[in-house]
């Protein structure tokens, strides 16, 4: 069963979170706990980072704001996630992450769907020359609360 219309259906980063996590364990057999999302003012080259050996992941906030529709931000978020989780799950090499992030996407979303573009070109696909003049002074990070829902309870 494809994901495509639970992508569409999707409030937030928590919601599209739980959908990679549930791609990541289909294609995959794969999964973590025990994630957190911030949303930072990173340079547009970056789309986000997981620091290696932590519980974190930083998304770039100015990245998300250049998506032309409501579809095309998800399927960015779906992908930028989904590429930092396989980090996450101790995928260091970019060019595997890449292929990675590409087959989970065409297996759970079918070859036509955003988020599989979204996984080709990355967010920068949207950008204009006046978006890279404008630079933030301060990174910013905000903590996005309710980013991972855990079934089972356990102390962290």
């Amino acid at each position: 069963m494809l994901l495509s219309g639970e992508l569409e259906w999707a409030k937030g980063y928590g919601d599209i979170f739980t959908l990679v996590k549930r791609a990541v364990k289909r294609s995959l057999g794969e999964h973590r706990m025990g994630l957190m999302l911030y949303l930072g003012n990173l340079p547009l080259s970056v789309g986000a980072f997981h620091p290696l050996g932590t519980n974190d992941i930083v998304l770039n906030r100015r990245l998300l704001k250049a998506a032309k529709s409501e579809l095309k931000q998800k399927a960015h978020v779906f992908s930028i996630l989904l590429h930092e989780y396989l980090h996450s799950l101790g995928y260091a090499d970019e060019r595997q992450v890449r292929g990675l992030t590409y087959k989970v996407c065409v297996e759970n979303f079918g070859s036509e769907h955003p988020v599989v573009e979204a996984a080709i070109t990355g967010p920068w696909v949207n950008l204009t020359q006046e978006d890279f003049a404008v630079m933030e002074q301060d990174l910013d990070l905000e903590l996005v609360r309710d980013f991972e829902r855990i079934d089972i309870g356990y102390i962290i």
